[in-house]
Protein backbone atom coordinates (compact mmCIF):
# COMPACT_ATOMS: atom_id res chain seq x y z
CA UNK A 1 0.00 0.00 0.00
CA UNK A 2 1.27 3.45 -0.93
CA UNK A 3 2.20 5.83 1.87
CA UNK A 4 1.63 9.52 1.08
CA UNK A 5 2.97 12.63 2.81
CA UNK A 6 1.79 16.04 1.61
CA UNK A 7 3.99 19.12 1.97
CA UNK A 8 3.21 22.83 1.67
CA UNK A 9 6.25 24.70 2.98
CA UNK A 10 9.94 24.71 2.01
CA UNK A 11 10.81 23.03 5.33
CA UNK A 12 8.27 20.24 4.79
CA UNK A 13 9.52 19.83 1.21
CA UNK A 14 13.14 19.50 2.37
CA UNK A 15 12.15 16.97 5.05
CA UNK A 16 10.20 14.87 2.53
CA UNK A 17 13.10 15.03 0.08
CA UNK A 18 15.60 13.92 2.74
CA UNK A 19 13.34 11.03 3.71
CA UNK A 20 12.91 9.90 0.11
CA UNK A 21 16.60 10.21 -0.80
CA UNK A 22 17.60 8.43 2.40
CA UNK A 23 15.61 5.37 1.33
CA UNK A 24 17.14 5.11 -2.15
CA UNK A 25 19.21 1.99 -2.70
CA UNK A 26 19.98 1.92 -6.46
CA UNK A 27 18.66 4.80 -8.49
CA UNK A 28 17.84 8.48 -8.01
CA UNK A 29 16.28 10.46 -10.87
CA UNK A 30 15.72 14.19 -10.35
CA UNK A 31 13.68 16.30 -12.78
CA UNK A 32 13.91 19.94 -11.74
CA UNK A 33 13.93 23.38 -13.28
CA UNK A 34 17.32 24.41 -11.86
CA UNK A 35 17.81 22.80 -8.39
CA UNK A 36 17.64 26.21 -6.67
CA UNK A 37 14.90 24.93 -4.35
CA UNK A 38 15.19 21.88 -2.17
CA UNK A 39 18.50 22.58 -0.46
CA UNK A 40 20.71 20.80 -2.96
CA UNK A 41 23.66 22.92 -1.81
CA UNK A 42 23.08 22.29 1.91
CA UNK A 43 25.80 20.24 3.66
CA UNK A 44 23.28 17.64 4.87
CA UNK A 45 21.93 17.06 1.35
CA UNK A 46 25.45 16.87 -0.09
CA UNK A 47 26.37 14.29 2.59
CA UNK A 48 23.26 12.28 1.79
CA UNK A 49 24.07 12.21 -1.94
CA UNK A 50 27.76 11.53 -1.26
CA UNK A 51 26.87 8.60 1.03
CA UNK A 52 24.58 7.21 -1.68
CA UNK A 53 27.41 7.39 -4.24
CA UNK A 54 29.87 5.67 -1.86
CA UNK A 55 27.74 2.55 -1.70
CA UNK A 56 29.02 1.20 -5.01
CA UNK A 57 29.19 1.52 -8.77
CA UNK A 58 25.80 -0.10 -9.30
CA UNK A 59 24.15 3.05 -7.98
CA UNK A 60 23.14 5.89 -10.24
CA UNK A 61 22.06 9.51 -9.87
CA UNK A 62 20.63 11.20 -12.95
CA UNK A 63 19.60 14.85 -12.78
CA UNK A 64 17.69 16.52 -15.62
CA UNK A 65 17.39 20.31 -15.57
CA UNK A 66 15.76 22.95 -17.75
CA UNK A 67 18.40 25.56 -16.80
CA UNK A 68 21.91 25.12 -15.39
CA UNK A 69 22.63 28.76 -14.44
CA UNK A 70 22.02 28.28 -10.70
CA UNK A 71 23.92 25.00 -10.68
CA UNK A 72 27.04 26.39 -12.33
CA UNK A 73 27.05 29.64 -10.32
CA UNK A 74 25.93 28.64 -6.85
CA UNK A 75 26.26 24.89 -6.34
CA UNK A 76 29.99 24.40 -5.86
CA UNK A 77 29.60 21.43 -3.51
CA UNK A 78 27.25 19.67 -5.90
CA UNK A 79 29.62 20.33 -8.81
CA UNK A 80 32.46 18.91 -6.69
CA UNK A 81 30.33 15.82 -6.05
CA UNK A 82 29.89 15.50 -9.81
CA UNK A 83 33.67 15.71 -10.34
CA UNK A 84 34.35 13.02 -7.73
CA UNK A 85 31.44 10.70 -8.57
CA UNK A 86 31.11 11.27 -12.33
CA UNK A 87 30.90 7.51 -12.89
CA UNK A 88 27.80 7.36 -10.64
CA UNK A 89 26.26 10.78 -11.17
CA UNK A 90 25.28 12.59 -14.38
CA UNK A 91 23.54 15.91 -14.97
CA UNK A 92 21.95 16.84 -18.28
CA UNK A 93 20.21 19.96 -19.56
CA UNK A 94 17.03 19.29 -21.49
CA UNK A 95 16.31 20.87 -24.85
CA UNK A 96 14.09 23.96 -24.80
CA UNK A 97 11.66 22.43 -27.32
CA UNK A 98 9.09 21.37 -26.48
CA UNK A 99 8.86 23.70 -23.48
CA UNK A 100 9.52 21.87 -20.21
CA UNK A 101 6.72 20.90 -17.87
CA UNK A 102 6.34 23.23 -14.91
CA UNK A 103 6.42 20.48 -12.28
CA UNK A 104 9.44 18.96 -10.54
CA UNK A 105 9.89 15.43 -9.25
CA UNK A 106 12.34 12.98 -7.72
CA UNK A 107 12.14 9.23 -8.28
CA UNK A 108 13.98 6.65 -6.18
CA UNK A 109 14.42 3.05 -7.24
CA UNK A 110 11.12 1.70 -8.51
CA UNK A 111 8.93 2.72 -5.61
CA UNK A 112 9.49 6.28 -4.30
CA UNK A 113 8.30 9.58 -5.77
CA UNK A 114 8.26 13.18 -4.62
CA UNK A 115 6.35 15.61 -6.83
CA UNK A 116 6.04 19.38 -6.69
CA UNK A 117 3.09 20.46 -8.79
CA UNK A 118 4.71 23.71 -9.93
CA UNK A 119 8.35 24.74 -10.06
CA UNK A 120 7.54 28.04 -8.36
CA UNK A 121 5.70 26.50 -5.41
CA UNK A 122 6.77 23.95 -2.79
CA UNK A 123 3.32 22.37 -2.54
CA UNK A 124 3.34 18.68 -3.43
CA UNK A 125 3.33 15.07 -2.30
CA UNK A 126 5.80 12.30 -1.52
CA UNK A 127 4.67 8.70 -2.03
CA UNK A 128 6.52 5.61 -0.88
CA UNK A 129 5.74 2.17 -2.29
CA UNK A 130 4.03 3.77 -5.27
CA UNK A 131 5.27 1.81 -8.25
CA UNK A 132 2.56 3.13 -10.59
CA UNK A 133 3.51 6.76 -10.03
CA UNK A 134 7.20 5.96 -10.46
CA UNK A 135 6.56 4.09 -13.71
CA UNK A 136 4.49 6.94 -15.20
CA UNK A 137 6.96 9.68 -14.28
CA UNK A 138 9.90 7.39 -15.06
CA UNK A 139 8.74 7.00 -18.66
CA UNK A 140 8.58 10.78 -18.99
CA UNK A 141 11.98 11.24 -17.34
CA UNK A 142 13.70 8.59 -19.45
CA UNK A 143 12.22 9.99 -22.66
CA UNK A 144 13.44 13.51 -21.91
CA UNK A 145 16.78 12.19 -20.62
CA UNK A 146 17.47 10.47 -23.95
CA UNK A 147 16.66 13.67 -25.88
CA UNK A 148 18.66 16.01 -23.61
CA UNK A 149 21.54 17.38 -25.67
CA UNK A 150 23.51 19.11 -22.93
CA UNK A 151 25.61 17.30 -20.37
CA UNK A 152 26.98 19.30 -17.44
CA UNK A 153 30.72 18.85 -17.04
CA UNK A 154 32.30 19.27 -13.62
CA UNK A 155 34.27 22.49 -13.59
CA UNK A 156 35.16 25.40 -11.41
CA UNK A 157 32.38 27.85 -10.71
CA UNK A 158 32.22 30.75 -13.13
CA UNK A 159 31.57 33.84 -11.04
Amino acid sequence: MSEAAWFNTPVEYAEALDRLLGQASRDIRIYDWDLSDGGYEQPMRIRLLNDFCKQGNRRQIRILLADDAWLTRHAGQLMHLLSVWGHVMEIRIRDSEPPPEQDCFVLTDDHGVLKRFDKDNTKGVMRLNSRGDVVDLGIRFDSEWERAPGRVAPRALGL
